[in-house]
């Protein structure tokens, strides 16, 4: 899987914003969300027919979005929705509220405890010595590093930030000994994708995660769990949505105390 193949949703609402609704792809992205539910049953002829444009134009569609053809654009889907149904569980509770902010102030209390003082020092102290400091995201964890992005604009320091909705990678290969990578997957998903990109890269290498599985060590100097426990599926959404904010609020307001002049 490509760094750049774990967000088609993603994809499919930047080309519906990005466009008039009478362009082309425009219309191709809200056919397939509004198909979303019966895509598995579709075929390209079908795409082709009810949109009134050619195959080779859904072609081209397909490959704008880093899909070799529309067969493996439907993979991509099916995937997603198996992600989206366990999502949908979540929500479904008669007693929600109750749960989650049960879940959130347990968390929080974790998190304070795992992310102490000094752990956070660390991290502070590695942004500020470094020459480049780049973030390898899944789509789900963009914005909140974007806004920590933003916000150490106004301490001098420069963040680069790679998600898998970014096509271009060269950021990567000019990193040694001088820079420091640090990889945000709550479930480990994004993680196990990227670990080809990741093993020989020679920066200072770190991974934020929810997922217990050993194997996401490999190619990292340090791994910094949210939980004491797995969390990669129960508890991801949570950890995902609330854990990554405070986190890297804690994160921005040490180094903000340390360096700021």
């Amino acid at each position: 899987m490509r760094i750049n193949r774990l967000s088609l949703l993603n994809s499919l609402f930047s080309v519906l914003n990005d466009n008039s609704p009478e362009d082309s792809n425009a219309v191709l992205a809200r056919y397939f969300l509004q198909n979303y539910r019966d895509l598995a049953s579709l075929n390209i002829f079908d795409v082709a027919a009810d949109c009134y444009m050619s195959r080779s134009s859904v072609r081209r569609f397909c490959k704008a979005l880093g899909y070799e053809n529309f067969v493996d654009l439907k993979n991509e889907f099916t995937e997603y929705d198996d992600k989206m149904t366990q999502a949908m569980a979540h929500f479904h509770r008669s007693d929600y509220r109750a749960q989650l902010t049960s879940e959130i102030n347990e968390m929080i209390e974790e998190l304070d405890r795992r992310m102490n003082n000094e752990q956070t020092l660390r991290i502070a102290e590695r942004i500020h010595d470094s020459r480049f400091v780049v973030f390898l995201t899944s789509d789900t964890t963009t914005s909140v590093i974007k806004m920590f992005q933003q916000a150490m604009v106004l301490q001098g320091k420069i963040i680069y930030l790679v998600s898998d909705s970014y096509t271009e990678h060269s950021m990567l290969s000019q990193l040694d000994e001088r820079d420091y990578l640090i990889t945000v997957s709550v479930t480990g998903v994004f993680a196990k994708a990227i670990a080809p990109y990741v093993r020989d890269m020679k920066a200072t290498k770190h991974l934020v995660t929810a997922n217990r599985d050993i194997k996401l060590h490999d190619g990292y100097d340090k791994v910094y769990h949210l939980s004491a426990t797995d969390k990669s599926e129960e508890g991801s959404l949570v950890y995902g949505k609330y854990g990554i904010n405070y986190m890297f609020d804690v994160i921005l307001a040490t180094y903000v105390n340390r360096y700021a002049e």
